[in-house]
């Protein structure tokens, strides 16, 4: 029972984090790039985890899984540029609703590439999440592009992707050299577009180098230390608790996000988009409580 609940605050702790560095990217990428920020964001996760790792090195570990292993930091690396370039271009509320659809994904990734057979439920929950990405496209007309959306849609597709490689790695590898890869594929990700002129790139998702100001700087300090800390309380969430109901409680991070965008001058979402995040949370939960998976 004392395991339950301090997993329980450790989610809340978790969602409250994550939120806030909603807050903070939406703060700092209409004067910063965004990938520049997420480059950030890994590289202070990546210096944390190999500062933990000299620390604390791992007991035993198998390996010998890389390919496996770089899949997992691309797919997740990408995942979280796409993640935020959400949050700089959509409402919060949206751009959360977006990331979680990960675990619907999930369960449709499962059917395809592990050709897993699912329980009604399981597809119930698939589709009430499709119908949520509908809803929260919002056709009754808003800034939402098409690149928007898909870009939206990755940032689930890409995490879900990330998640499926994760139960074979853990089998071979520690959890902070499995973070590591994703913290390592994200820096290299935003990195890399440099060495190519911006102005080659038929979309703005990669801007020139901007140097921040020190008001700046402190506020990229920050979205480290809460975007670390925010996985830290997840990690621990998941470790302590039951996986379903914890999942299940961090769809709140959707909601939080969606006051806070509002509080930082994001629009009230229209009727339809607050239903198509009803129905992704519903649509994940109802997933994450779906265990009925035959071969």
């Amino acid at each position: 029972m004392e395991s339950n609940k301090q997993a329980i605050l450790a989610i809340f702790l978790a969602a409250l984090l994550f939120t806030a560095m909603g807050m903070f990217v939406k703060v700092l990428t209409p004067n910063l790039p965004v990938i520049e920020v997420a480059f950030a964001r890994n590289f202070f996760g990546l210096l944390w985890i190999i500062c933990a790792l000299m620390l604390n090195p791992p007991k035993s570990q198998q390996g010998g899984k890389p390919f496996i292993l770089f899949f997992r930091g691309f797919a997740g690396g990408s995942a979280m540029m796409a993640y935020f370039y959400n949050m700089s271009v959509m409402s919060l509320g949206t751009a959360y609703a977006f990331s979680y659809t990960s675990p619907i994904f999930l369960a449709l990734l499962s059917v395809l590439f592990v050709h897993k057979r699912v329980s009604l439920k399981t597809w119930i929950a698939i589709l009430m999440g499709f119908s949520g990405i509908l809803l929260i496209s919002n056709p009754q007309g808003t800034d939402l592009s098409l690149f928007g959306f898909l870009i939206g849609v990755y940032s689930g597709i890409g995490a879900a992707l990330a998640y499926l490689s994760i139960a074979e790695l853990a089998k071979n590898y520690d959890p902070r050299v499995i973070i590591g890869s994703l913290m390592f594929n994200g820096s290299i990700l935003a990195l890399l577009p440099q060495l190519v002129s911006y102005q080659d790139y038929p979309i703005a998702l990669f801007e020139p180098f901007v140097m921040p100001n020190f008001k700046e700087w402190l506020l990229i300090i920050a979205l480290g230390v809460v975007s670390t800390y925010a996985q830290i309380y997840l990690t621990k969430a998941y470790s302590l608790g039951n996986p379903p109901i914890i999942g299940a409680i961090s769809y709140i991070t959707i909601f939080m996000a969606t006051l806070a965008g509002i509080i930082l001058g994001d629009q009230v979402p229209h009727g339809f988009v607050v239903v198509g995040m009803i129905l992704i949370a519903c649509g994940g939960i109802l997933a994450a409580f779906s265990k009925k998976i035959k071969n």
